[in-house]
């Protein structure tokens, strides 16, 4: 029991973590196609990375507070996703150490996040079935799906500001959506 709660206070703080790096890779990615340098691509992947390897415990925390009442996919759900997480950001890092080029990090980048996306829609189930995490984490956690689905889709028919101002919206729906996981997840420790 106590390795669970250092677990899910681990995770709370991770969370927030994710916040700050979450808002530092989103201004490095303005500020490398806003033109302002070559430099900020490789600080958008290192940041980018972090905050994908923040979200590792937060996923293995809320298994342990869902699993018993949502079931065993929970936790298969919950262990593809920590591997979406690792293959995801260990292709940005990869792409910094040009070990890989950019489409190959495309390419990892986007079979990661698929288990990721999976995983967030198990937790909007879970939050709204077993209110683990809160409903508000689960509307947050709906709300960014939703974001990056408009996103995806308005980065293949547009470009300049509505997509900055898109991405910057759902800067801002992740943000939130972090802190409320990272205060569920220490209201709960």
């Amino acid at each position: 029991m106590e390795l669970t709660i250092g677990i899910v206070r681990g995770a709370g703080y991770a969370a927030l973590l994710a916040v700050p790096s979450l808002v530092v890779a989103a201004i490095t990615i303005a500020l490398f196609f806003g033109g302002a340098g070559s430099f900020w691509g490789p600080v958008n992947d290192v940041f980018s990375a972090i905050t994908l390897l923040l979200l590792i415990l937060p996923v293995v925390a809320i298994a342990l507070l869902v699993a018993d009442d949502a079931g065993w996919w929970f936790w298969v759900v919950s262990i593809l996703a920590v591997i979406g997480i690792v293959v995801a950001a260990a292709g940005q890092l990869l792409l910094v150490a040009g070990v890989v080029n950019l489409d190959t990090s495309f390419i990892t980048g986007g079979i990661g996040i698929i288990p990721v996306v999976g995983w967030g829609i198990a937790i909007v189930y879970s939050a709204f079935t077993h209110d683990l995490p809160s409903a508000t984490v689960g509307w947050l956690t709906l709300a960014a799906l939703a974001g990056s689905g408009l996103l995806a889709v308005a980065a293949t028919a547009l470009s300049g500001w509505p997509v900055a101002v898109l991405g910057a919206g759902l800067t801002v729906v992740l943000s939130a959506w972090l802190l409320a996981l990272g205060l569920d997840l220490l209201g709960r420790a």
